[in-house]
């Protein structure tokens, strides 16, 4: 079941029994998008050495949730891609997200192609976590040939496979990423990125 919530002038359809996601990007966390983004272009760009690529552009997100990071965004670059697998918040996200410059995937994203399954809480709709068996589609990032500024990865502990699924995509365009708790971080060190700084409960990694 939903409701609709206010936040910032706006409605928001929510998971009605969800407390702890709302109170995450609303109260404790609102502005880590425009945080991010500040960060990156504070410290001249993806590639510090590289005044020229600081603007943002596109950006990769995932997990959309319900849409709030989502909007954030989509209000301070130019493209906005989002996957959100778990079929209530994919729904929530749908019915949120007016902007024209957002495009959303009802998808998991992993190191293989297949299908799993979804573990989810229902008091903090941010909390679904995948698991070995289901019916939800999962995909690589890799397979979508997109050219994203800035990946921004808050999946629940399955940051290291997206990571897997994305690596050709990191390789070719390089750009800021961003993981929840740091989860995956190693195999961005193999590749050269540097922990920058801490935004929420985010690592920026350039």
């Amino acid at each position: 079941m939903n409701e609709i919530r206010l936040y910032n002038d706006r409605e928001w359809l929510w998971p009605t029994a969800d407390y702890h996601c709302w109170k995450h990007l609303t109260i404790q966390h609102p502005s880590v998008p425009e945080d991010i983004l500040n960060t990156i272009y504070e410290t001249g760009g993806r590639n510090p050495s590289n005044l020229a690529r600081a603007e943002v552009k596109t950006v990769v997100q995932a997990g959309g949730n319900c849409g709030l990071y989502t909007a954030a965004y989509a209000k301070l670059v130019d493209q906005v891609i989002t996957f959100e697998p778990e079929p209530n918040n994919f729904h929530c996200l749908k019915e949120n997200i007016k902007e024209d410059n957002v495009i959303m995937y009802e998808v998991a994203l992993g190191d293989r192609t297949c299908n799993v399954g979804l573990r989810t809480d229902p008091i903090n709709s941010g909390a679904a976590s995948i698991i070995n068996d289901g019916t939800i589609p999962q995909v690589k990032l890799d397979d979508y040939n997109l050219e994203p500024d800035l990946i921004h990865l808050d999946i629940e502990g399955h940051e290291q496979y997206a990571l897997i699924g994305m690596l050709e995509t990191i390789e070719r365009c390089r750009p800021a990423v961003a993981l929840e708790h740091g989860n995956g971080e190693e195999m961005l060190f193999n590749l050269g990125y540097k922990k920058h700084k801490k935004i929420g409960l985010d690592w920026l990694y350039l």
